[in-house]
């Protein structure tokens, strides 16, 4: 899915990726960075505050209809998930 908006959280900027548009973030600096796709994905990545490396937090979506789909929809989305980390090369 394609990124449609990013927020840097350093410069306190918010970017549609589409128009172009900046607008500002109203809250206190942090060393992270979001990526939001036309699907609802959303990837942020931040420095650990403890180690010398970098963690990767990943939100997907998708409908529910049913209870009885709970199961199937979150192997979807575990796949999602580990389809993500192989293309940004973290696994």
């Amino acid at each position: 899915s394609e990124v449609v908006k990013i927020n840097d959280f350093q410069t306190l900027e918010t970017l549609d990726v589409k128009t172009g548009a900046k607008t500002a973030i109203e809250q206190d600096r942090s060393n992270v960075l979001q990526w939001f796709t036309a699907d609802g994905t959303a990837v942020s990545v931040r420095p650990s505050g403890t180690e010398p490396k970098i963690k990767f937090y990943f939100g997907v979506r998708a409908e529910l209809e049913s209870v009885a789909d709970f199961d199937r929809v979150e192997a979807g989305l575990d796949a999602k998930i580990e389809t993500i980390k192989k293309e940004l090369k973290l696994v």
